[in-house]
């Protein structure tokens, strides 16, 4: 009976680890779901949007975009989306509704970082959807938000736009390790690279002391 009992329940605990994957796959494929204050506001006019304007040229090839729609009574939805075009695409997405006055705090602690230029609406659309879509095809899957984040884009139309972007660097993607990109993640970069693009088709650049001389090896 006892043997029983821990057959059945390890035959629970699977169905139920297979439940929970399932929904979570669901909710990757269908988005999220927008909070309730979002959603009158989704449906106001375009504000303004903004672009790192040395995103192609930095050297890590990493910037934000970001989108904005005026809502009722003073209120700002805004949409902000971390690039990296060399490589992993949407690295990160967020999107709140607040007071006109606190987006221009928050704009103003962003263009500390980096420097922001306006942009078209259709650009910005085009710019972030063709990141995702670069990174992708490598392996690599948006921020977990961008789902949530992408409903600002509302009906703005990307094909308006015919700018075109080169992504990679040199003509390869360019893995460029970030500060909090632990030894695992890096090591998991590197693999998918390797398998998408072989062993000479991407470039990287890791901190020296922080790269073990087995790296490749385990």
């Amino acid at each position: 009976m006892g043997k029983d009992r821990k057959k059945i329940q390890k035959k629970k605990a699977q169905k139920t680890a297979k439940q929970k994957a399932k929904k979570a796959q669901h909710k990757r494929q269908h988005g999220f779901r927008t909070p309730l204050a979002l959603r009158g506001a989704l449906q106001g006019p375009v504000h303004e949007c903004w672009e790192a304007v040395e995103l192609f040229d930095d050297m890590r090839g990493i910037g934000s975009v970001l989108m904005t729609r005026k809502a009722e009574h003073g209120q700002i939805v805004l949409g902000v989306f971390l690039l990296d075009v060399y490589c992993l695409g949407i690295k990160d997405a967020y999107i709140r509704l607040m007071p006109e006055a606190q987006y221009r705090h928050q704009l103003e602690q962003i263009k500390r970082g980096q420097k922001l230029a306006k942009t078209s609406p259709e650009r910005a659309r085009k710019l972030i959807e063709d990141t995702e879509a670069y990174a992708r095809e490598l392996g690599f899957e948006p921020h977990k938000d961008y789902q949530g984040a992408k409903k600002i884009f509302g009906d703005i139309d990307s094909g308006a736009c015919q700018d075109t972007f080169e992504f990679g660097r040199d003509g390869q993607p360019l893995y460029f390790a970030g500060p909090y990109d632990n030894e695992r993640f890096r090591k998991r970069i590197i693999r998918t690279l390797t398998e998408k693009c072989g062993p000479d088709g991407f470039h990287y650049v890791m901190p020296p002391a922080d790269l073990p001389s087995d790296f490749f090896e385990r």
